[in-house]
């Protein structure tokens, strides 16, 4: 099982109505997407953050159908420009010590198809997370 998190702060520019548009993308991603087991989306609580999304996925060919699926790219294309900071990273029971270098190596390919993803990522003020290596 693997939990793909996503954690981000917003630019101070980033207005209430495009916010809620980010959030409400990322919900969709989470009922459309059929890769995905279940999801929470909301605030984040306890740490440096503002928001928060979590989704529940099966296994690393599941983690792949979600970083590639239309849903993902259209939350991408909305919200990554508005990112101040943002940590992606993921926590499994996989006890595989490839795990890391597998979840890298997924990023890649997606980024390979997607240029123009890896140039927001690079864009982000503050970003840590698999996609950029």
């Amino acid at each position: 099982m693997i939990f793909h998190i996503n954690r981000a702060t917003v630019k101070a520019s980033a207005t209430r109505e495009q916010i809620e548009e980010v959030l409400e993308s990322w919900r969709n991603q989470g009922r459309s997407n059929p890769a995905v087991k279940s999801f929470v989306v909301g605030r984040d609580h306890g740490g440096e953050f503002e928001y928060s999304a979590v989704f529940v996925l099966e296994d690393l060919d599941a983690l792949y159908a979600y970083l590639t699926h239309p849903t993902t790219y259209e939350t991408d294309r909305l919200g990554l420009g508005l990112a101040e900071r943002l940590d992606i990273f993921d926590v499994t029971d996989d006890d595989d010590p490839e795990f890391g270098a597998k979840v890298q190596e997924l990023h890649r390919r997606r980024n390979e198809d997607n240029p123009a993803i890896l140039e927001m990522l690079g864009d982000i003020p503050a970003f840590n997370g698999a996609g950029l290596n």
